[in-house]
């Protein structure tokens, strides 16, 4: 007989332009996983450059969090596409996967600023699926970016 696989959350983390949804298009199908990317379900709702961002990204978060809810009580993988830029997010997301299934790990992406900032800059200009993301906000959200740090002592793997 075999063995039910213990469904698996993995939370990305990384800063803007860092190639978060690059890498989880690629792994949600290589393991396979149901795939939540935030801000392209944000500007599926509300569009590029919602205004009360901050009312809307919970909508979203409550949303995204019911449907991996559901995901791991029938079995799936689960990718959040988030950042988890913060180490409070860090703490706060694992502790809430952790309540849905032991199996939850972080897949940390590293990356040249200077070479995010020009991705993120070049998406807003040609992706008009892009959230709206010029310089000076890229510049205001670095402020709250809390590279991760293995300290943490969380499960994670450096991802390429």
């Amino acid at each position: 007989m075999q063995q039910k696989q213990i469904p698996q959350i993995i939370l990305l983390c990384g800063f803007l332009g860092f190639g978060k949804t690059t890498y989880a298009l690629k792994l949600a199908l290589e393991l396979p996983a149901k795939l939540f990317t935030h801000d392209e379900i944000m500007k599926e709702r509300f569009g590029r450059n919602p205004d009360d961002f901050a009312a809307k990204y919970k909508i979203v978060d409550d949303y995204i969090r019911e449907q991996t809810k559901q995901a791991v009580q029938n079995g799936q993988n689960v990718i959040l596409d988030y950042g988890f830029w913060s180490k409070d997010k860090r703490q706060e997301y694992y502790q809430w996967a952790k309540s849905l299934t032991p199996n939850v790990v972080f897949h940390v992406l590293e990356c040249d600023m200077a070479l995010a900032k020009q991705r993120v800059l070049n998406r807003t200009q040609t992706d008009d699926n892009a959230l709206y993301i010029d310089e000076n906000c890229f510049d205001s959200l670095l402020n709250q970016f809390e590279p991760f740090d293995e300290k943490e002592g969380y499960p994670f793997v450096l991802a390429h």
